[in-house]
């Protein structure tokens, strides 16, 4: 991008959302095109112990809680890809304090953080982010991924690519970005589900996922890697849960995937959470075959309110 012009604090506030995203995806594409490394990752790791009392104070603030009912870790020299379950709201936040490492934050449409506190934070502890309906964006922010882990450091990523609006489904469909990392890289995946009820989060972290011979198969990997994720959810489930499966009416699942999207600022919506899923086209979704599934529920519910 020849023509790139970097811009001050005061041209990016006169912005809207939309310009100021694709500001930020064009200075991307220019560091990336002109071979700019990243920076300050060794400083970003000697202030993350701060980072975390700040994100501390925050949750006592919010007057949630946090519970890590495991941790299966074991030492490893190698770098680390943290896979998280992915809830919305603050799981982020809730993420990083239970697993205490640094590790930069994959992020996805970022916009809602350019303009607030999160975003700040974000930036002092390292994020690497990308729009998702970019596919020059996708790519950089996966070589990107690939330059941090090669410099031993971590890396936390939420495989499904969207929030789980489902109420049922331990883990939904996962991207094989995490798979395919480990493959360049030799580093360890690291498993960790989140759950939240109510203003109590409760996380659960796997054993290291270390490379090995299984690895080269993408698929299989993906394959283990979600059943890791779902086995530590539905432990969460079982000692935790609040709510039995029969128990589950339509009022019960449209309230909960609405007081999902909203917690998210500028307009977020459901059908911004279905676009983002990852959909596995050789598979049929067991919903799809027997019931009517939520995001059949929500277009059709578009179609007959039209």
């Amino acid at each position: 991008m020849e023509n790139f012009k970097k811009i001050n604090l005061l041209e990016k506030m006169r912005m809207d959302i939309k310009e100021l995203s694709r500001y930020y995806a064009d200075l991307r594409k220019y560091e990336y095109d002109n071979k700019i490394p990243m920076k300050n990752i060794e400083i970003r790791k000697k202030i993350h112990s701060i980072l975390l009392e700040l994100i501390k104070i925050d949750r006592l603030l919010s007057k949630e809680t946090l519970s890590v009912i495991g941790d299966q870790r074991v030492e490893s020299k190698r770098a680390k890809i943290f896979a998280c379950t992915h809830i919305g709201g603050n799981d982020v936040q809730r993420a990083f304090e239970a697993l205490k490492d640094h590790a930069y934050l994959f992020i996805g449409d970022p916009k809602e953080i350019y303009r607030d506190l999160t975003g700040i934070l974000l930036f002092l502890n390292g994020a690497i982010c990308l729009e998702t309906n970019d596919k020059t964006d996708r790519k950089i922010a996966y070589e990107r991924s690939l330059e941090l882990l090669s410099t031993n450091t971590n890396l936390l990523v939420y495989p499904e690519g969207a929030w789980n609006i489902t109420e049922n489904l331990p883990v939904m469909g996962l991207y094989p970005g995490v798979s395919k990392m480990q493959l360049e890289t030799g580093a360890d995946i690291i498993p960790l589900a989140i759950e939240q009820y109510s203003s109590d989060f409760y996380v659960n972290i796997g054993r290291n996922i270390p490379y090995s011979s299984d690895s080269k198969d993408i698929e299989y990997s993906k394959r283990y890697l979600r059943d890791c994720l779902a086995t530590l959810k539905w432990e969460i489930w079982d000692k935790y849960g609040k709510c039995k499966r029969e128990s589950i009416t339509d009022e019960f699942r449209q309230n909960y995937q609405q007081n999902i999207v909203d917690k998210c600022p500028y307009d977020f919506t459901i059908q911004d959470v279905y676009d983002t899923m990852f959909i596995d086209r050789n598979v049929t979704d067991p919903e799809d075959a027997y019931i009517i599934s939520p995001k059949k529920q929500f277009e059709l519910s578009k179609k007959y309110n039209s």
